[in-house]
């Protein structure tokens, strides 16, 4: 029998895999206060506890299935362990049951970008695709709904992959990899072998340039994908290509996306869209459907996301930029871009991460910084020379912003934090931050610069 370890979006995927199989399970979550009435009448043949693993559950289940926001760490689980219970997630009873190609993607950032854009490739290439795991729905509702797919393209986070173990991917990435949920893992060692568990039975593996191969088994083939004038080596690897007078992403010496074709501008793009190429690779895809992808594609809700410009002033909310690595890529992407000169806010709960990182890239293109939330005076110390202040809330942030910015300016929003001091998730956070500055302009009228 199996134990359901925490009742979130994960953990009710898992009750409605194994009611749909007929399978009987327990159910378990540590928070006490959960509401879980609608659960015990929609599963009623399934057991449920709340705060403490019941002593007498010990020996009715062999498995636990465990939600990825619960550490294997935890001393409740590690005691499960020596008990010789073997511990999965939902990945691995997908893995178990999956019987046609899957695309797996992970890394610091960008996942649920390239793994969006994949997506879009593939179904303009024909195929009915799947797109889950830990962007939209969960893997197991993929597999019990209507659709009969081709192949799955899967963001997976390094919690995830942590309890997968015979996932057999056709093609397989690691983005990219920079410090992040150090207060989960002990060393950033773990965490990236956390993330490197996603080339496991892999057939091919999608590196970016410059990523150590150690570890990838020796039957698995590997491309690579990257903008340095070294990249391309053979016709697996993806990169920029000069052909006729001007410059596309290609693979080998074939061009395929001229950059002037591409509706998002700056290298992340360019990076993101070489990402997609190289996972496509052993599908039937052709140049004009990823040609299409980065035509049509305008970047998801909450990453670097333009939400207006007021007084001459872009706002930017880029608040699923949760990592120091997702920021530092929002600040040298966008300072490049504008005219003028960033205002930068950031802050929340800081995951006991390294934010000194940020700082030559603050002093080349940040007019002002602010940091707010919880953790502002520990991520304050890391920026040492910056020009910066401290305040309390996201709404002082906001009001700090509209007070300094100046024509040509772009206010951008990324957080580099996690959203769990003052807000439920990143997208709570990037809607209240909308709503902020709608509301500094709203006695804006349209060529009037009087709540500017």
């Amino acid at each position: 029998m199996y134990l359901v370890a925490g009742l979130g979006v994960t953990g009710q995927s898992v009750l409605r895999y194994f009611a749909a199989q007929g399978e009987p399970c327990l159910a378990f979550d540590t928070r006490e206060s959960l509401d879980i009435s609608t659960l015990e009448a929609t599963f009623k043949q399934t057991k449920f506890a709340q705060g403490k693993l019941p002593n007498n559950w010990l020996k009715r289940f062999d498995t636990l299935v465990l939600s990825p926001g619960i550490a294997t760490s935890e001393p409740w689980v590690k005691a499960l362990i020596q008990q010789g219970k073997q511990v999965i997630g939902d990945i691995e009873l997908f893995a178990r049951t999956v019987n046609v190609p899957v695309i797996s993607i992970t890394g610091s950032n960008g996942k649920s970008t390239v793994t969006t854009m994949t997506g879009m490739a593939l179904q303009a290439a024909g195929y009915q695709v799947g797109v889950g795991g830990n962007i939209g729905e969960p893997v197991l509702d993929l597999l019990l709904d209507e659709h009969d797919y081709d192949v799955y393209v899967l963001e997976l986070s390094s919690f995830q992959l942590e309890t997968t173990y015979s996932l057999a991917s056709t093609t397989a990435t690691v983005l990219n990899i920079s410090e992040d949920h150090m207060d989960r893992y002990p060393t950033m060692e773990e965490y990236v072998q956390a993330k490197m568990q996603v080339f496991s039975n892999a057939e091919q593996a999608v590196l970016p340039e410059g990523f150590c191969a150690q570890g990838i088994s020796k039957h698995t083939v590997i491309s690579r994908f990257g903008l340095g004038d070294d990249v391309i080596q053979s016709e697996l690897d993806f990169g920029l290509v000069q052909w006729g007078g001007e410059k596309f992403l290609g693979f080998g010496k074939t061009p395929v996306i001229a950059l002037s074709d591409m509706t998002l501008q700056g290298t992340h793009h360019q990076l993101n869209a070489l990402a997609m190429m190289a996972l496509c690779q052993p599908f039937d895809v052709e140049a004009e459907h990823f040609k299409q992808v980065v035509q049509t594609f305008m970047g998801l809700p909450y990453r670097t996301q333009l939400i207006g410009n007021y007084c001459g002033v872009e706002w930017v909310n880029d608040s699923k930029g949760t990592n120091v690595g997702a920021t530092l890529t929002a600040i040298e992407s966008l300072g490049q871009q504008t005219e003028g000169q960033l205002i930068l806010l950031l802050g929340g709960v800081s995951k006991e991460a390294e934010f000194s990182g940020l700082v030559p890239a603050i002093q080349t293109f940040c007019r002002h910084t602010i940091v707010f939330g919880r953790d502002q005076v520990l991520i304050a110390e890391h920026l040492d020379g910056v020009k910066m202040n401290l305040v309390d809330t996201l709404e002082e942030a906001v009001a700090f912003a509209k007070s300094i910015a100046q024509p040509n300016d772009c206010v951008l929003f990324s957080p580099a934090c996690a959203s769990f001091d003052q807000f439920s998730n990143y997208m709570q956070r990037g809607d209240v931050f909308v709503a902020l500055v709608k509301s500094a302009y709203a006695n804006a009228s349209r060529g009037s610069h009087s709540a500017c």
